[in-house]
């Protein structure tokens, strides 16, 4: 469910409808935060691009228009850059601008064939979450709208090597020979965390498969805790959001990988 979500966030990605009130607006803007961001090993800066439509769709209340909105980080590592835009838009060939005219394409001709269509929104908050000489990880909030009672939403982690140029998964943390140990561990702080009883069944209330408690490959590196985010629809109904779980270090130590352990040793010593 989370993969679907994600790659649909991809394509239409904010919780914000740009409401114009009869005004003109920019179609395209592309902008740089003045500021940059450096560590002793990378610099960055952060990159807005926006693209509307130039279909308005009016109200009784309100005049607005659909767009494509993506905010992220700029490197002057080629390599990284490849990495941050490659987990932004899902490809490695698709570009910022190419997404935004896509999006706002296929809203255009929705628009011309619908009698009373609605503004499609779709926004991509790409942020450093952490960085140290030999890692960077990301998170990602994307919000996407193209009808229906509500649109989806979710928040992505992402994590690079940088000392290898290379992607990191939960592999590289807690390697499948122990993935069962970490499964049950986790199991235990998720049963303590929604006030279930040891041999409580999950399958009334989640959504695991056949009530088989389950982790998500969607994590982040805290500087005490392993954190795994279950997003909208993943085990809950929507009106319940995304389900955080932590997970300390101090359980798991024995199940860290050493590259795992010399991260988490940046981040909390950074």
């Amino acid at each position: 469910m989370l993969k679907k979500i994600v790659q649909k966030a991809w394509l239409c990605l904010s919780v914000a409808s740009c409401v114009l009130s009869g005004c003109q607006f920019n179609r395209e803007t592309n902008e740089r935060d003045e500021q940059a961001v450096s560590t002793d090993t990378l610099a960055y800066e952060y990159e807005h691009y926006t693209l509307y439509s130039d279909h308005v769709v009016k109200t009784n209340e309100t005049t607005d228009t659909t767009f494509y909105a993506v905010s992220y980080p700029s490197f002057k590592d080629s390599m990284v850059n490849r990495f941050v835009l490659k987990t932004l838009l899902g490809s490695d060939t698709a570009t910022v601008k190419g997404a935004a005219q896509t999006f706002v394409s296929e809203f255009d001709r929705f628009f011309l064939s619908d009698a009373f269509p609605r503004i499609w929104t779709s926004e991509s908050n790409a942020k450093v979450h952490h960085i140290t000489p030999t890692y960077l990880g990301l998170v990602i909030d994307v919000y996407a709208y193209t009808g229906g009672a509500h649109g989806n939403y979710a928040t992505v982690f992402a994590h690079y090597d940088l000392a290898n140029q290379v992607p990191l998964t939960l592999d590289d943390i807690v390697t499948k020979p122990f993935r069962n140990e970490l499964t049950a561990v986790a199991e235990r702080y998720f049963r303590k965390q929604e006030n279930l009883s040891v041999d409580q069944p999950l399958d009334d209330r989640y959504f695991f498969d056949e009530g088989h408690f389950h982790i998500p490959d969607n994590f982040a590196l805290e500087s005490d805790s392993l954190l795994f985010l279950y997003n909208i629809y993943e085990i809950k109904p929507y009106v319940d959001g995304q389900t955080e779980l932590r997970v300390p270090y101090s359980e798991i130590d024995r199940l860290l990988t050493d590259r795992a352990k010399r991260i988490i040793g940046e981040i909390t010593n950074k």
